[in-house]
């Protein structure tokens, strides 16, 4: 089984991605980086690892609101409620008075502990009493005083041990601890990481700048009226949708080229001064006008394989020149959203600097059909409201319409049917 009257050059769309994430990453240039600030860095690739500035937390911290306390005053006659007077309170941000015994301070989380104290009992678990004295039955110099007081009963001091509801220093993470590697896609998560550890401008690698070369005679704008034998060009803004949802990706060029080999090369060798990855659609098959890999060897392009076993995406085709990757995909409008997602996507990850494939999502079919044929299958589906993926009941390649209505497709092996454990992968969003 092969194309073009030879053998596929890989067994699988896992075995082409990679081959070209192999052959791109044995290229000579050196990865560009630079320093983005973090409003600017979601969805980029670190390019250094980040280290902990210092111990988080800093400080002992209390993990709740209520009254720090030493456990030592619990151990005094257990057999009844104690009561211990509140000395005042620590206010969050600043550092706080030593606390004596048979004392209590009123603390709120993210407080630092008091030098003496050793554990924080909750608001909840026991009970406050402020009392105002009257003028006549203090001394001058406590006139308008309050005592404030808390009672912890036998069973809660029972059952209280020292470091109680205190997050100890350190014990997240310690000065110097590496925090995240060099490679990591930053999600809103890291990058709160970052902020917490100082880093307001992280090393990330460059941008992936991608070309978008659309082609066919009989394709015109999606704004525009076709005449009776015209269609509309939906894959150049499917792609750009498709790389938009990614931020370390830049579409920087987008063309249409009609099948004319010469006005096809000339528009590749441009994209090769400017761009970092090049997509083409349409143009790779088996058709008499089919001219894209004619255009791609003129510029002495390696081709790295040439069809695929897949449907869709079977006239697929992956090159390289000078240090440039060149995605050609079917023009029919569903095989070039699945090569896409399924191919030139993790390519371009492992571009722009990403140290591991994202893992893929497995979701059950909810209505198997037991269908199989002798290729890798993408197939359509819906995604119900219990999770479990829909098959579409669309009508080939050519059907953008059926396409629309999906959440993605599923991956199955050739000669397998649609199982209870499918590799999904969703469209861009």
């Amino acid at each position: 089984m092969g194309f073009r009257n030879q053998p596929f050059a890989c067994d699988s769309p896992q075995a082409a991605v990679d081959l070209m994430i192999a052959r791109m990453q044995a290229r000579a240039r050196e990865p560009s980086v630079e320093r983005v600030p973090l409003k600017s860095a979601r969805g980029r690739v670190l390019a250094e690892s980040i280290r902990a500035d210092r111990d988080s937390p800093p400080f002992d911290t209390s993990a709740m609101d209520g009254f720090a306390i030493r456990t030592a005053d619990l151990a005094l006659d257990r057999a009844r409620d104690l009561t211990l007077t509140v000395a005042g309170e620590v206010r969050i941000g600043e550092a706080p008075s030593p606390m004596l015994a048979g004392q209590a301070v009123r603390i709120v989380t993210g407080a630092a502990i008091p030098p003496g104290c050793d554990a924080v009992i909750k608001r909840e678990d026991l009970v406050e009493d402020l009392v105002e004295h009257l003028a006549e039955h203090v001394t001058d110099h406590q006139d308008g005083a309050a005592t404030h007081t808390i009672t912890i009963s036998q069973q809660k001091r029972g059952a209280l041990r020292a470091g109680a509801n205190i997050r100890a220093r350190g014990e997240n993470t310690r000065a110097g601890d590496e925090l995240l590697a060099s490679g990591r896609r930053l999600t809103a998560a890291s990058i709160g990481a970052l902020a917490a550890v100082g880093c307001a401008l992280p090393l990330l690698f460059a941008r992936v700048h991608v070309a978008i070369i659309t082609t066919g005679d009989e394709v015109v704008a999606p704004g525009e009226t076709p005449a009776p034998f015209q269609i509309r060009n939906s894959n150049g803004p499917a792609l750009e949708a498709v790389l938009a949802a990614h931020p370390s990706i830049e579409v920087t060029r987008v063309t249409h080229v009609r099948d004319e080999d010469d006005a096809l090369a000339s528009e590749l060798r441009t994209a090769l001064t400017c761009c970092d990855a090049i997509i083409f659609t349409g143009g790779i098959s088996m058709g008499h006008r089919d001219g894209v890999r004619t255009a791609i060897e003129s510029v002495g392009a390696d081709v790295l394989f040439h069809g695929l076993p897949q449907r869709p995406g079977k006239p697929m085709l992956a090159a390289v020149a000078g240090g440039v990757a060149i995605f050609a995909l079917p023009g029919n409008p569903v095989s070039t959203l699945v090569t896409c997602t399924r191919i030139v996507l993790p390519v371009l990850d492992a571009m722009a600097g990403l140290a591991h494939q994202v893992s893929v999502a497995r979701v059950a079919v909810a209505n198997p059909d037991h269908k199989s044929i002798d290729l890798w299958w993408h197939r359509l589906v819906r995604i119900t409201s219990t999770g479990e993926a829909h098959l579409a009941d669309g009508r080939g390649s050519g059907d953008m319409i059926s396409a629309g209505i999906t959440d993605g497709f599923i991956e199955v092996p050739p000669g397998a049917g649609a199982s209870a454990s499918s590799p999904f992968y969703p469209w861009s969003t």
